[in-house]
């Protein structure tokens, strides 16, 4: 049997702003009713933590951390503990900053100006195994990457049925499994079917890098 310690949801937030991690530590309170959040104001405080529990769920981290350029921290936390999702909360929304966010190991990445019920659905999300980009910057992405083996595809090669475009769409949109089984009012295993048979149209292996194509050859919009 699991004991109480082992049923809780271990997330660690990494942030130098005490008054920021104050707010983030009540929205993390609706998460889940048995989470446990850890605070570390640097990466050094957070190799503490993390030294002590190597069970963490979820790293929320702050890229401009100081003493560390950029992705530095990012690498440093994929390398140390590989199989924990990292989602990046920042104030930098440049899209070729969040490229490099994915690119560094990142299950997604929130601007700070989310609305707190977004954060919980995104944060829902990246647990379930998802990547989480706030649509628009998604589609900033879109626009600012020239990706060759994307523009090979064009929307005629992309054979999907009425409802699994509907999917797509709601994909692109940054929706959860669950969230789009409630907007199309279907069970979610038959989400995750849909879902199988879009990234096997795209020839991808993930939900983020589909919507990325399907924006970038018009199949879909935000």
């Amino acid at each position: 049997m699991l004991t109480p310690d082992e049923l809780q949801l271990k997330v660690l937030l990494i942030d130098d702003h005490e008054l920021f991690r104050d707010g983030m530590r009540y929205v993390l309170s609706k998460l889940d009713d048995n989470i446990q959040v850890f605070e570390s104001s640097s990466y050094e405080d957070a190799l503490a933590v993390i030294s002590e529990h190597q069970d963490l769920d979820l790293i929320l981290l702050d890229l401009d951390l100081p003493g560390l350029s950029d992705t530095d921290a990012l690498k440093a936390l994929r390398s140390t503990l590989p199989f924990t999702p990292v989602v990046v909360i920042s104030s930098n929304d440049d899209g070729n900053k969040v490229q490099q966010i994915l690119d560094s190991g990142a299950q997604g990445y929130i601007p700070k100006s989310t609305k707190a019920e977004v954060l919980i659905s995104s944060l829902k999300l990246v647990l379930s195994g998802g990547i989480y980009i706030p649509p628009e910057i998604l589609a900033r992405i879109s626009n600012q990457t020239d990706n060759t083996e994307a523009f090979q595809i064009s929307k005629s090669d992309i054979k999907l049925t009425p409802r699994q475009l509907e999917v797509l769409k709601k994909l692109a949109h940054g929706l959860s499994n669950k969230e789009i089984s409630i907007s199309l009012g279907m069970a979610e295993a038959t989400v995750r079917v849909h879902i199988a048979a879009i990234l096997k149209a795209f020839k991808v292996s993930n939900r983020t890098r589909a919507a990325r194509i399907a924006l970038q050859i018009g199949l879909v919009s935000v």
